[in-house]
């Protein structure tokens, strides 16, 4: 099969088109850099996917990219760390437009969508379902993801052969952008762990996410999957990190709506200088008031499992200190 994957040298899209390239599929990454991405997959040596010079935010690239696909996989979005308003929108609700606008246009039969949770987000997690309603948000990531949700949701009624997939906080190792929860990980090492009393948060291994996704590749299927991964509370996932590394987190006791005051304030700060931390009004609003939310059955359907908090965050970190993203020093156990 031939699988178009957007944000294919970015955390999730890579590990998708590692997946699919074992699998003996026949993958094309539009990039923007082909020199880097040849560079990062020569490395890997794990096989060559085609690479098509391009972006989401200009459609006939993509168009040019999808030509002769069977499959597309749409990874490619914007984070809220590093991007403005106007850059939100054009990647993750411009870009999505292009990307599956294209897809249908083509007749390509298998229309994978990587969303997030953010877009049905309930601080209730038993409405936390397929079903639920998009949520509109004030805040800037959050309402990007409504709009590509709505747009989406618009198609697959129509009934174009679209599968989206709502991830929780991704992380694991082999991750070529450093993202937004890998270094939320290395904040907390470093910087001390916050215990947001009895609150948590659901991290799925990217790895496993990937597996899934190439599941709905390989098997095909439409619909909406909920994926936020493991729950694990706040002070759990200390003692595992702990335990796992060998560091010595200081545990710093926070209280919630503090938290989110304080992501205001450094938004604010940021339009007048660059602050380096994964503190923000929309971050802070997910990490303490994240509900456990139930994984979608298709997993077990498709015989798939995810992966034990403990490996993951072992893998993680383990890989984060061979990368030289955290000095050994503080986590003695995941030296190799």
């Amino acid at each position: 099969m031939n699988v178009l994957v957007t944000g294919g040298t970015g955390f999730v899209g890579s590990h998708v088109a590692r997946q699919l390239l074992g699998g003996s599929h026949a993958v094309r990454l539009l990039v923007r850099d082909e020199a880097k991405a040849g560079r990062y997959f020569r490395a890997l040596g794990e096989g060559m996917p085609a690479l098509a010079t391009g972006d989401i935010t200009d459609a006939a690239s993509v168009r040019r990219a999808l030509a002769g696909c069977d499959a597309v996989v749409h990874a490619a979005a914007a984070t809220p760390m590093g991007s403005t308003t106007a850059q939100l929108r054009a990647v993750n609700v411009g870009g999505t437009r292009n990307v599956v606008d294209a897809a249908v246009a083509a007749g390509i039969g298998r229309i994978v969508c990587l969303s997030s949770i953010t877009a049905i987000f309930d601080p209730d997690g038993r409405k936390v379902t397929p079903e639920a309603a998009p949520s509109p948000s004030r805040m800037p990531y959050g309402q990007s993801k409504f709009d590509a949700e709505v747009y989406l949701r618009e198609l697959q009624a129509r009934g174009e052969p679209i599968a989206i997939v709502y991830p929780g906080g991704v992380i694991g190792p082999d991750d070529p952008g450093f993202s937004d929860s890998c270094k939320a990980v290395k904040h907390r090492i470093e910087n001390g762990f916050r215990i947001f009393g009895e609150g948590g948060m659901q991290y799925i291994d990217v790895r496993d996410l990937a597996a899934f996704i190439c599941s709905l590749v390989s098997q095909g299927g439409s619909g909406r999957f909920l994926l936020p991964g493991v729950y694990s509370t706040w002070t759990e996932q200390a003692d595992i990190i702990e335990a796992v590394s060998g560091c010595h987190l200081q545990r710093i006791p926070a209280q919630g709506w503090k938290l989110r005051l304080l992501g205001q304030l450094l938004d604010i700060a940021r339009k007048f200088r660059p602050i380096d931390t994964p503190v923000s009004a929309e971050t802070m609003r997910y990490a303490t008031l994240w509900p456990n939310i139930a994984n979608s059955d298709e997993l077990e359907k498709r015989g798939l499992r995810l992966r034990d908090a403990r490996d993951t965050f072992d893998d993680t970190l383990r890989w984060m200190v061979q990368a030289g993203h955290l000095d050994a020093a503080l986590c003695p156990r995941s030296t190799p």
